[in-house]
Order: C-alpha cells, then structure tokens, then sequence
C-alpha cells in the first residue's frame, strides 16, 4: 500500500492526538507515564504537555482508530504496564498530517501583556515584579530547553526535536529581552 492510499480515511484529529501519535512516532514502545514524560521533555517548550488524563485519553483514541496498538508488559509477578506503539497505519496518517494539512493559526494569549494592558487598575511595582519573575522563568525554560537540545544530539532520529528544542530556547531568551525591554520602558511610569 502507498503512502497516499486511504486518504479518505485519514481521521480529522486535535494537535493533542497528532502530538502523542507525534511522540509514539520515534519508534520506540511508551507507556502513558513515558509519553507524559517526552512531552515535558520536548513539546512543552514550544507547544504545550497535555495532562497525564489527556494522554491517556489519546492513546486509547488512536488505537482504537487503529494508528497505534499497545500490549501489556509483566514488569514484576503482581505489576505490569501498557505499552504503545505506532502502527503503519498511524505512521502514513503521521505522514499526511506533516506534509498536508495546513498548520493552526498561532494564538497569543499573553496573561502578562493582559496585564500590562490593564496596569491603570493595579499596582504598577507588582506589575514589575510578577514581569521580573516572568523573565527569570523564562530563562529557566531556555536553559532547560537548551540541555535538551544538547541531548537530543545523541539520537539521530531526535534531530528535528533537537532544532524544536533550539528554537524554544532562542523563542525564551527572546522573550527574556522583550520583558526586560518592557521593564525598562515602564521605569518612567507611574
């Protein structure tokens, strides 16, 4: 079968399912614990980490469509866990999504400039102080997001993570020098 056959039966999902088939998509069998894992590890630095109930609650949707499958691994005499896998179904629908189907608008949804943008009503030295905490966790991310990078070297098949990964940490300490900027131009204001 080609890589374009069925397209008729390519299931229209949400960024949540399409990210968890995205991590099963390395070739390597996960439980839920693992994918949660990897999603703190990678997409929470440009995109976001679904909760531990909402990858579960993938997991079962994509294998009940039939784009991963799981089995159950006896860890000890009274424990075991589910491992996922994707299938070859699953990898030419991960395939179409990636080459096809146009990307999401990106949304900003800033609280802090929401914030900012209402500043007449608060406190204008506590807008600067939850703005200079904002840019101290934002280079928190970069340097987070950086050591990842440096891992995801280790793997070729991680090398696209790895760039995801180091455009985060430049998209942070970005960040970092636009909150500074803001923090600096509100200095003269009262």
């Amino acid at each position: 079968m080609s890589d374009h056959e069925d397209t008729d039966d390519r299931p229209d999902l949400p960024a949540t399912s399409w990210a968890v088939l995205g991590i099963l998509s390395f070739d390597t069998e996960l439980s839920g614990y693992d994918v949660k894992q990897w999603a703190d590890q990678s997409l929470a630095y440009f995109y976001w980490a679904p909760s531990q109930s909402q990858i579960y609650t993938e997991l079962r949707r994509l294998e009940g469509l039939g784009l991963a499958e799981s089995r159950v691994e006896q860890t000890h005499a009274a424990k075991s866990r589910r491992l996922y896998g994707i299938t070859d179904r699953g990898r030419r629908n991960m395939r179409r999504w990636s080459d096809e189907i146009p990307a999401e608008p990106v949304v900003l949804k800033h609280s802090h400039i929401l914030r900012l943008w209402a500043a007449h009503n608060g406190d204008l030295d506590r807008l600067r102080e939850s703005l200079a905490a904002y840019r101290d966790e934002a280079l928190r991310t970069a340097d987070e997001a950086a050591a990842h990078a440096r891992g995801a070297q280790r793997e070729d098949a991680w090398r696209f993570s790895g760039v995801a990964l180091e455009w985060s940490e430049r998209f942070s300490r970005d960040e970092a020098a636009r909150i500074d900027w803001l923090i600096e131009r509100l200095s003269g204001m009262r």
